[in-house]
């Protein structure tokens, strides 16, 4: 029937890969513990999830999360983890578009892809920061590749913003989640209206709980060609781990 909408089939994440999550234990707003992260992996796991890059979070919230730190407290848990799941990890980072990002650029990003270019960014939820432009343009005279991260969340963000950014060539992130409304009803009419124009690059869970990505997992309700779309995004994620 035309313009049904339909749940996620299921399988549909066999063999996927989910290029942003919170799973690294103890160092921002996700998973407390190891117990807890390995739990979840095993969960992940029989969802199909193959692959998987950790993303935390780098901002001043954060002063302790930097290359150098992230790396020691990763390596380990990945040592760990094998013994739990055979799911393939590895670390990035999602970077805050604030006053400490040039300092992390110094240090040396901890990037999505092997090449060692994508970089995932995201912005403050209220406000688009005046020198957040200035920041981006510089790290792609050095040849990086800016991923935005959900920008369907951004509050501020209109329509003109987002076609605006596409000229500038930054590549999107879709939060699978906010199809189903985790974020709010702006942020889920945003989501749809991104997929539908072929805006997104990849998707990622943004994984911060296991309770709250199975209840709005299970709301995401569209369309043929958008389920399709979003699984042409896992497609890509698998590109991007390598």
């Amino acid at each position: 029937m035309l313009g049904m909408k339909h749940k996620l089939p299921e399988g549909f994440f066999q063999g996927a890969c989910d290029m942003h999550c919170h799973l690294l234990p103890g160092v921002d707003d996700g998973f407390p513990t190891s117990e807890l992260s390995l739990q979840t992996l095993q969960k992940l796991e029989q969802q199909g999830v193959m692959k998987m890059i950790f993303t935390p979070h780098f901002m001043k919230e954060y002063p302790d999360n930097n290359r150098e730190n992230m790396m020691a407290k990763f390596e380990p848990f990945k040592a760990e983890a094998k013994s739990h799941s055979k799911i393939e990890l590895r670390l990035a980072a999602e970077y805050m578009l604030d006053a400490c990002f040039m300092e992390h650029f110094k240090q040396g990003f901890l990037t999505l892809d092997k090449q060692g270019t994508h970089v995932l960014c995201e912005t403050s939820y209220m406000m688009y920061e005046h020198n957040v432009p200035e920041m981006l343009y510089e790290i792609m005279l050095d040849g990086f590749q800016p991923v935005i991260a959900h920008p369907e969340r951004y509050e501020y963000a209109s329509k003109g913003h987002y076609f605006k950014w596409r000229d500038k060539r930054y590549k999107f992130q879709l939060n699978l989640l906010s199809l189903g409304g985790a974020y709010g009803g702006p942020a889920a009419a945003k989501a749809h209206f991104l997929l539908k124009e072929g805006m997104y690059d990849y998707v990622g869970s943004d994984l911060h709980k296991w309770d709250t990505f199975v209840r709005f997992s299970s709301q995401i309700k569209l369309g043929k060609k958008d389920i399709d779309r979003v699984a042409q995004l896992l497609e890509n994620n698998k590109e991007l781990f390598g």
